[in-house]
């Protein structure tokens, strides 16, 4: 009984350092970096950034977003959806409030891509947050808030 007493609290601390160790599992190992970049981001005059910025003014004709590249798989194409989520766009033609839209597309990897909407119609010119995102089907995403503001 003293013995088994003994190798107690010896038995307790061999195992307390093995696990300080990771020797019998312990964490996961970290997430696999995300596979999608923002390279830019703001205001466009067609492929050109012409400022960066979060603050967008409602105007007919802005275009704003980000540019991005797929990183992974290495050579190859990802399948991708782009959602861009408004505050609330009263569309006349469907007479409801649209909030979210979403488009799927395949990219090639390593290649710019532009995630952007453009004020095409008076109706879509909502102020508040617009969130604009890419997602790929490993799960990882990019997305970008943008702060739509009636210019003065």
């Amino acid at each position: 009984m003293k013995r088994m007493l003994l190798v107690l609290p010896i038995l307790t601390l061999f195992l307390a350092s093995c696990s300080g160790f990771n020797l019998f599992g312990g964490d996961e190992p970290p997430p696999p970096p995300d596979s999608i970049e923002i390279v830019d981001f703001g205001i466009y005059d067609g492929n050109t950034l012409t400022l960066q910025t979060e603050a967008v003014p409602k105007k007919l004709g802005t275009t704003f977003g980000f540019r991005f590249q797929v990183k992974k798989p290495e050579g190859g194409q990802a399948a991708i959806r782009i959602i861009t989520t408004s505050p609330g766009m009263i569309n006349p033609a469907k007479k409801e409030v649209e909030f979210k839209t979403e488009t799927t597309d395949t990219v090639q990897v390593g290649v710019q891509y532009n995630c952007i909407f453009t004020f095409e119609q008076e109706w879509e010119m909502v102020s508040g947050d617009w969130t604009l995102e890419v997602a790929a089907e490993d799960g990882s995403t990019a997305k970008k808030t943008f702060q739509v503001y009636n210019p003065q």
